[in-house]
């Protein structure tokens, strides 16, 4: 019996050119191999098929079982690609679980509608083995009523696994990048550059999280190599930036597998950085990762939908009794503006000496201005024509662009 049960085993790459053993449909869904509907971006004859059957059955999938290869622990192997074609909206979601037993899931979104794509399911932490089924789960939390999702050529690609950070804090100016984190919950992280940078807050990049319908406690998270330290400092702050109303809770969990603590704060700006303060005052001192969840607090039924409303930015997660050290501290901006808020003008000066180009947008972001500095030094905008307000000026040199925020009074 041993016997033929490994021979019913099978790995990667799955193309459904031919019968494929295994696949299974499961809450109302059929998962079939079907002819592919549409040659455009994949030449298979033959692609699978998900149909989610019943409008009540909001997980249903299909999954294919006993693959002997659902192995990330090693770089060259610990993401997986997919091709996938749907007619449903952008920002559709595309769940991929490892079950029997259960070791990890990992979402994608699609970006485009009525096409195929090469979705990107990114293992590198946590670096799961030991499962043998594989869940494709379309766009779950959400009804079925006949949606239908082609997938095709699934195979392992290499990735990065990153080495964990030690500890707090979390800057992307000193060696954090988005592969320290790991989303779940259809919501997707990335790092990027600052795109306010302020006196609040004025790193060159930070992280991203944008929430896409699924749970509400969908987010992120980041696990350290050592335990958080709660007992000398018990205080965390961390900048958020979001055009989410105020008073938007932003909720910080302290964890490890089968338990922590979370701790909510609302937010009291909108679209300007601001500093948050969570109190793990008393808090076990066993737990080694942070959850990030957005747009949450416990009980809360709010979902994302990938607008603006359900963005959010995030830097600077420390101690509150900590300082950073130079490297980690916010960067230095090359520009000063004086006066500001200002009633009817605004210099800009260049720090560094060389020549730079003022584009100025309203809070829209629409282009509303722009001029050239004379001689490398100065530019004066006019603020007398603008109404009372934020503005943001795009200042450009040879080596790149900073945002600097206009008040007017």
């Amino acid at each position: 019996m041993l016997a033929a049960f490994s021979s019913f085993g099978q790995s990667f790459p799955f193309d459904f050119e031919n019968n494929t053993p295994g696949m299974i449909g499961y809450d109302g869904a059929t998962f079939t191999i079907v002819p592919n509907p549409n040659s455009t971006g994949n030449s298979s004859a033959n692609v699978a098929e998900i149909v989610k059957v019943n409008v009540a059955d909001i997980w249903a999938g299909g999954k294919i079982t006993n693959v002997s290869s659902l192995d990330f622990s090693s770089a060259a192997t610990s993401t997986l690609s997919m091709k996938v074609f749907t007619n449903e909206p952008v920002g559709t979601v595309i769940k991929v679980k490892l079950e029997n037993p259960y070791t990890c899931e990992v979402d994608a979104v699609t970006t485009v509608s009525g096409a195929w794509e090469t979705l990107t399911f990114d293992f590198g932490i946590p670096a799961p083995f030991g499962s043998v089924d594989l869940v494709i789960m379309p766009q779950p939390f959400t009804d079925g009523g006949g949606k239908t999702f082609y997938i095709d050529d699934i195979k392992q690609e290499p990735g990065i696994i990153a080495t964990p950070r030690s500890g707090l804090p979390v800057t992307f100016e000193s060696g954090t990048t988005d592969r320290h984190f790991f989303d779940f919950e259809s919501a997707i992280m990335e790092s990027l550059p600052n795109p306010l940078v302020s006196a609040d807050n004025g790193s060159s990049n930070v992280g991203k999280v944008v929430r896409y319908l699924g749970a509400p406690y969908g987010g992120t998270s980041i696990t350290f190599s050592n335990n958080i330290d709660f007992v000398n400092h018990p205080v965390i702050t961390m900048k958020v930036l979001t055009s989410a109303p105020i008073g938007t809770y932003i909720t910080l969990k302290a964890e490890k597998p089968f338990w922590g603590e979370e701790r909510s704060v609302q937010t009291t700006k909108t679209e300007e950085w601001e500093t948050l303060s969570f109190d793990f005052t008393n808090a076990p001192t066993d737990l080694p990762t942070f959850a990030l969840m957005f747009d949450f607090v416990a009980g809360s039924t709010n979902v994302g939908d990938g607008t603006i409303a359900s963005t959010f930015y995030f830097d600077d997660i420390k101690y509150a009794n900590v300082p950073l050290s130079v490297e980690e501290n916010d960067g230095a901006n090359a520009f000063v503006v004086r006066p500001n808020p200002s009633s009817n003008y605004w210099v800009l000066s260049n720090t560094m000496g060389s020549s730079f180009q003022v584009e100025v947008y309203d809070v829209k972001g629409q282009l509303i201005d722009q001029s050239k500095s004379n001689q490398g030094l100065e530019v004066a905008i006019d603020g007398t024509k603008y109404a009372a307000g934020v503005y943001y000026a795009k200042v450009t040199t040879a080596a790149g662009s900073e945002i600097v925020r206009l008040i007017k009074k």
